[in-house]
């Protein structure tokens, strides 16, 4: 079983604006472009009502689902539409959904494991953005950031559905990254018979 590629599917993000931090200002159109109208201010997250879905795909058919917490998460929203944030995962909260017992146990202390993703070395990884123009009237945006794992940093573009829903922001997105690129390692045959690179 190799998983090499890792989607967060289906991340929601629920985002309330600071105290003191939101001026009520809101966007205007432009031209006839019609954009969605998000409200000046830094977004702090709000933990209990986020998720974090992941999709683990080896070279095979067969994939692996799961999911993660979320430490902390900010958006700040300037005067003139554009987004900028950073969101903090907890790599030590790994949870596989699709298997049980014994195999579900052994997954996960493999995917938290030096061979993997180290939690005990590498406790978190990062995700900043910052979008490249305003949201549109279709409520997606396109953001250009980076991902952080194991302290090793690469590029990373995605879409991301915005909803404004007065007093939270919500944003869903999915993301996808090879894990090879983040010094995770390719053999290991402990856990299943394919386990090993082929």
């Amino acid at each position: 079983m190799i998983i090499r590629y890792f989607s967060l599917a289906s991340i929601i993000l629920l985002f309330m604006v600071g105290c003191g931090k939101n001026t009520g200002t809101k966007d205007s159109n432009v031209g006839t472009t019609s954009y969605l109208n998000l409200e000046k201010g830094s977004y702090n997250i709000i933990r209990e009502k986020s998720e974090l879905k992941w999709i683990g795909k080896e070279i095979t058919s067969k994939t692996h689902t799961g999911t993660l917490f979320l430490k902390e998460g900010r958006i700040n929203i300037n005067s003139n539409g554009m987004i900028e944030g950073k969101v903090i995962i907890d790599m030590t909260s790994i949870n596989v959904t699709d298997l049980q017992g014994e195999w579900k146990d052994k997954l996960e202390g493999h995917l938290k494991s030096p061979d993997f993703f180290g939690v005990e070395i590498f406790p978190t990884a990062f995700i900043t953005f910052q979008s490249t123009k305003k949201p549109n009237k279709e409520k997606k945006i396109n953001l250009d950031g980076e991902l952080t794992i194991k302290d090793i940093t690469h590029p990373l573009s995605f879409t991301a559905d915005l909803l404004n829903t007065k007093p939270f922001l919500t944003a869903k997105a999915i993301l996808s990254f090879d894990r090879s690129k983040y010094n995770v390692r390719f053999r290991s045959g402990k856990f299943f018979e394919n386990l090993g690179d082929k």
